[in-house]
């Protein structure tokens, strides 16, 4: 049974707010719209349960002052949606790995991914985007060429998922990190959005055939 989507952590703090200004989501949101056209973000059927996330690190220290970084991110169950407007994403302004909590600020609750996405920007502070995909057949082919891969009986958005992401990062300077617990998924980073994007669409183009 799929359980894609479902929230894992705890929202040490909740706080909705009207949506966020356009030009707070432009960066993101471009990228987001790419990937949707690709089917790489998205909505399972019949099940209709979204997939794929994608954030982006900002500087929210005046509404919450944390040494953590802090970000941008898609909500919870909006992969079927083809164009995000400001209703749909929200701010995450700290969080806490070892008790899996999350505190955020939007008209809608952070991803079910966060925490992963927490732990990447923690662990190399020139990490300022993160785009995660689901694709079967790019899943299946970076197993098979050996990238860098989480191990199959580690759930998504939990705190193992985060600290195992955390420890290829370190240990293979993986910029890709391939999901194997976690059916489809795939982890791509990068200093820019722009960057990620381009990561995840020469992915794209190496496998999808």
């Amino acid at each position: 049974m799929l359980d894609e989507g479902v929230i894992k952590f705890n929202f040490a703090q909740f706080e909705k707010i009207a949506p966020l200004d356009p030009q707070e989501i432009e960066d993101v949101d471009k990228a987001r719209s790419a990937l949707f056209d690709l089917n790489l973000i998205g909505e399972y059927l019949p099940e209709k349960i979204g997939f794929g996330n994608i954030s982006l690190k900002k500087d929210y220290r005046s509404l919450k002052e944390t040494n953590n970084p802090q970000f941008i991110i898609s909500g919870t169950q909006t992969g079927a949606k083809a164009r995000l407007e400001g209703q749909d994403y929200t701010r995450v302004l700290d969080f806490n790995l070892d008790d899996q909590s999350v505190w955020c600020q939007g008209p809608v609750k952070a991803s079910s991914e966060s925490l992963t996405h927490a732990a990447i920007y923690l662990c190399d502070s020139k990490i300022n985007a993160v785009i995660h995909i689901h694709n079967r057949i790019i899943w299946d082919e970076m197993l098979r060429e050996g990238y860098p891969a989480t191990a199959k009986d580690t759930s998504y958005g939990t705190k193992e998922m985060a600290l195992e992401v955390e420890g290829l990062i370190k240990s293979r300077h993986a910029c890709e990190i391939v999901m194997s617990g976690h059916e489809d998924g795939v982890l791509i980073f990068a200093k820019t959005m722009a960057e990620a994007l381009k990561r995840t669409l020469e992915l794209y183009a190496k496998f999808i055939k």
